[in-house]
């Protein structure tokens, strides 16, 4: 099985914040506020994992709102950034 070891690439773009055409102190408060709910998604998770029947859709949620939250903002071309 041949596995994609992209992922493994050091992710540096010293152009971030302006070809997002964002602000330090705005992108901060973005990527807090969705790493937070990525918080979310990890206990979330691991809870509906052991008593399925709580946060059955929880994780789901806070990770659509993640996506939709960053496209909204960003842009939803992800194919052009990747």
């Amino acid at each position: 099985m041949v596995e994609d070891q992209n992922f493994l690439r050091m992710d540096l773009d010293l152009k971030h914040l302006k070809k997002i055409n964002s602000s330090w102190l705005k992108h901060f408060l973005y990527a807090s506020y969705f790493n937070f709910l990525a918080l979310l998604i990890f206990i979330t998770g691991v809870i509906h994992s052991i008593f399925p029947w709580i946060f059955v859709f929880t994780p789901y949620k806070l990770a659509k709102k993640i996506v939709d939250g960053t496209e909204k903002q960003f842009g939803s071309d992800t194919k052009k950034r990747d």
